[in-house]
């Protein structure tokens, strides 16, 4: 049965980053607390999205050695399935102050990027090549032998398509964001299918954010571990999996803004989900009747 979301946290979990700016990570501080109301739009991929999707993708594959810009310039490439998520418009274009603040490259920033790539059709591609293995490799570690057993006969089965599902926002956009894009992603899927292009899958892969912290119960003093999902329709979409496996983020905590002493330290995980692709419109109803109530 469906549940509603858990609601955004005030401050949700970040994994520790290194600033490209010192001065936009300022301008963040000052903003925290303030409500700012922009409208997003879905864009086919472009040359002029690399970056973004980039940065993005990193999101996903930290802990893993994969060649993010390969990925990203295979998601551009086939930019007839697929959106980046854009900022549109605005209620305050007349401002002056705001003008001379932006500069170009904020007005093509990407705050997501949803998309699915063929594993099995593009398995001799370099890049893809390289994220199978990986992803293989990271399932025999952390995963049950029956887990990892299947998902190598899976990847090995030419006649069932596997593919991975990309499904990355910035942080704090709510799951509201993911229903849109992943309906017309179903719609240029169905398309593409219709002109026998290789988007007939039979099962797809997606790579989930998860962050874990021990928190103790005072009546029964255990210990019990919590959970918060970056992207939380993704909670719902976990109950439908066939299979998963995960692994934790070595070496890296999760920190956003200053946290005091008591503040729960949360570590990053990775889950990957193995999901029966025919049922997926099935589970998006099921994300959409939650994220509703």
């Amino acid at each position: 049965m469906s549940h509603p979301l858990k609601k955004p946290r005030a401050v949700f979990p970040e994994e520790e980053y290194v600033p490209e700016d010192s001065e936009d990570e300022e301008m963040e501080d000052e903003c925290i607390g303030q409500t700012v109301n922009i409208d997003f739009e879905g864009f086919t991929a472009s040359d002029n999205d690399f970056h973004g999707i980039k940065r993005l993708l990193q999101q996903s594959f930290r802990g893993l050695e994969v060649d993010v810009s390969g990925i990203a310039d295979t998601i551009i490439s086939q930019n007839y399935v697929g959106s980046v998520i854009k900022q549109v418009g605005g209620e305050d274009e007349d401002d002056e102050d705001e003008e001379e603040m932006a500069d170009e490259d904020d007005a093509d920033q990407v705050f997501g990027v949803t998309t699915i790539i063929n594993l099995t059709s593009r398995k001799d591609e370099k890049c893809v090549s390289g994220l199978r293995s990986v992803i293989v490799e990271k399932c025999a570690e952390c995963a049950s032998d029956a887990t990892s057993q299947q998902l190598r006969e899976l990847l090995g089965d030419e006649s069932r398509h596997v593919g991975l599902l990309i499904s990355e926002r910035v942080v704090n956009l709510p799951p509201h964001f993911a229903l849109p894009v992943f309906e017309c992603l179903g719609k240029e899927l169905e398309e593409a299918k219709a002109k026998k292009m290789p988007y007939d899958f039979a099962y797809l892969i997606l790579i989930c954010k998860v962050f874990k912290h021990e928190k103790k119960k005072k009546k029964k003093n255990k210990t019990v571990q919590e959970e918060v999902w970056s992207n939380p329709e993704e909670e719902i979409i976990a109950e439908e999996a066939l299979a998963n496996f995960e692994y934790v983020l070595k070496g890296d905590k999760a920190a956003s803004g200053d946290w005091d002493e008591d503040d729960p330290q949360y570590t990053p995980y990775r889950r990957v989900l193995l999901l029966d692709a025919k049922r997926f419109p099935e589970i998006l109803n099921k994300v959409k009747r939650a994220v509703n109530q």
